[in-house]
C-alpha cells in the first residue's frame, strides 16, 4: 500500500471523484453512468448517514492524483469507485475496501461481470447475499397507452411539505417486505428523495383512494439522472389497493411524465428474486440492462 494514501472527501474533489466514477463506469458498462451532480449528492448523503465527510468518506490517492472514492451511507451500505486504468488500481481497491469493513460497512456490491472484484470480497469474508436488477427501456412511450385507474382511486398532486409524512408512513408501510430494502427515518429519507437538483414533485405519482380525497394508495418517485435517465423509484402500493392494476397504472404515468423531459432511456431497480415486479415492468417493455451482486460478510 505505499504507494496509495487515503484521506476524507472534501467538496473540492468533486471534478476528480466524477472523472473516477466514470472510468468505472465506462470499464464496466461502456459509458458513464450519471454525472458530477451525482457525486455532490452522494457526497452529502455520506455526510448525513455518517456525520460529516471525514467519518463518511474516503479517496485514495496516488501521485498527487485521486484514483478511488468510497463512501458509507448508511445502515451499513457503500459505494466504492475505482479507476481501472490508474496503475496503483489494485491497491486503491485494497485500501478502501480495508477502510470501509473496519468502518462498518456490511454491503459492498459488485456488478455480475466484475468477477475480480467479487474474489477480493471474498478474500474480506464478503460472500454474495442477494443480486438485483436495473430494467431500462426508451423514452419513446408511445408505445403504451394512457394509464387506467382502478375505481375510486386517482392520481393527485404531490405537496412538498404537506404529503411527505403521510407517504414516507405509507412506502414503508410495504417497502421493507422485500428483502434488501431498508427503512429509512423520514428525517433521512426526506433530504435524500425530496430534495436535490433532480428533484421535481410533477414526477411523483400519488394516488388517493375516495376519488383522490382520501387516504394515500400508491406511489412512484420519478427523478432524472443527469440529461438523459429518468428512474423510476419505490414504486409501490399499498396493502388494500393491491390486484387491482394499480401497480401497473402508476408504472405507466411515471413513464409518461419522465418521457416529457429530455431523457432518453427510463430505468429502475428491483430485487432479482422479485419475479412479479419483474413481470410487471416488462410488461410496460422494459428490460434487464445490468445485474448487481449485494456482498455481505459471512
Amino acid at each position: 500500500m505505499s504507494e496509495v494514501d487515503l484521506r476524507a472527501a472534501t467538496d473540492d474533489d468533486v471534478d476528480d471523484i466524477w472523472r473516477v466514477v466514470a472510468a468505472q463506469d465506462s470499464a464496466w458498462w461502456g459509458a458513464p453512468d450519471g454525472d458530477r451532480d451525482d457525486i455532490v449528492d452522494e457526497l452529502a448523503r455520506a455526510a448525513r448517514a455518517s456525520g460529516s465527510l471525514e467519518s463518511g468518506t474516503r479517496v485514495a490517492v496516488a501521485a498527487d492524483v485521486i484514483v478511488g472514492f468510497a463512501t458509507l451511507i448508511g445502515h451499513g451500505h457503500s459505494n466504492v469507485a475505482v479507476d481501472p486504468g490508474a496503475a496503483a488500481a489494485e491497491d486503491a481497491l485494497s485500501g478502501l475496501f480495508d477502510w470501509l469493513t473496519s468502518s462498518g460497512a456490511t454491503l459492498i456490491d459488485s456488478p455480475v461481470q466484475d468477477s475480480a472484484r467479487r474474489e477480493r470480497l471474498a478474500r474480506l469474508g464478503f460472500v454474495p447475499v442477494r443480486s438485483s436488477f436495473e430494467l431500462e427501456r426508451s423514452a419513446d412511450v408511445s408505445d403504451l397507452r394512457a394509464p387506467v385507474w382502478p375505481d375510486g382511486i386517482a392520481p393527485v398532486a404531490f405537496r412538498l411539505g404537506l404529503d411527505d409524512e403521510e407517504v414516507h408512513e405509507m412506502i414503508y408501510s410495504f417497502w421493507t417486505d422485500v428483502p434488501g430494502h431498508t427503512y429509512r427515518p423520514i428525517e433521512e429519507w426526506r433530504p435524500s428523495i425530496l430534495a436535490g437538483p433532480w428533484f421535481d414533485p410533477e414526477l411523483i405519482v400519488l394516488t388517493r383512494w375516495d376519488h383522490g380525497s382520501g387516504p394515500p394508495a400508491g406511489i412512484a418517485l420519478g427523478r432524472l439522472y443527469g440529461d438523459d435517465v429518468g428512474w423510476v423509484s419505490q414504486l409501490g402500493v399499498s396493502h388494500d389497493a393491491r390486484g387491482l392494476g394499480l401497480g401497473r397504472a402508476i408504472l405507466v404515468e411515471a413513464c409518461h411524465r419522465l418521457s416529457g423531459t429530455d431523457v432518453r432511456i427510463i430505468g429502475l431497480g428491483v430485487e432479482a428474486e422479485n419475479a412479479s415486479a419483474i413481470g410487471l415492468y416488462r410488461s410496460v417493455g422494459m428490460e434487464i440492462a445490468r445485474e448487481w451482486v449485494h456482498c455481505s460478510p459471512t
